[in-house]
């Protein structure tokens, strides 16, 4: 197995038991924000140690910049994929309370946006699709749009597209680094 795809495996593992350990500790909704900022950073990780090392098994020999940056993005898609999968699971069977918490809060901004008929007529003259519309069936229609719009699903596709971009970003940056700064006196 690749070095770098290897990595990728290891850190995806590392920020699983983490996100488990989270869960099974009861603090996994009150920790969500530094989970994912821990996310981000296992991401970075995963490229860079395995950028790093693959040079290094290979006796620092500089090579050509898509060589290492393909070399960086197999480390980054790995664990992109297996984060991805991992979390659309964790949402869909193991705990849906983020989601609930997610869907409720837009829920009540809806409610919150407009709160009962008079204020519904106010929305329908400056928005003219809701015209042939009443108070229920437009408060039926946004909730099933937030119900459709965040599941586990959507939330899969999210981080998908997500950690694709990020580790295309970080996969760059990494390997820029590796070559101007670490193998700058590299034969």
């Amino acid at each position: 197995m690749k070095t770098s795809v290897k990595f990728g495996l290891i850190f995806a593992m590392v920020w699983i038991i983490i996100n488990m350990v989270c869960f099974l500790t009861g603090i996994s909704r009150d920790a969500f924000f530094i989970l994912v900022l821990l996310n981000l950073f296992m991401l970075l990780s995963s490229i860079s140690v395995g950028l790093f090392l693959t040079k290094k098994e290979k006796n620092w020999e500089k090579g050509i910049f898509p060589d290492d940056f393909k070399t960086a993005m197999q480390g980054g898609f790995v664990y992109a994929i297996l984060i991805s999968v991992f979390v659309f699971l964790y949402h869909w069977k193991i705990d849906n309370s983020i989601i609930d918490g997610l869907r409720a809060d837009w829920v009540a901004a809806i409610h919150e946006s407009i709160p009962n008929e008079e204020a519904f007529v106010e929305y329908q003259e400056k928005d003219p699709s809701w015209q042939d519309e009443d108070y229920d069936g437009y408060i039926e229609k946004q909730e099933d749009q937030v119900y459709g719009n965040i599941s586990p699903r959507s939330i899969f596709f999210m981080h998908m597209l997500g950690l694709s971009m990020i580790a295309f970003i970080y996969s760059f940056g990494a390997t820029v680094i590796m070559r101007r700064i670490v193998l700058r006196d590299a034969k």
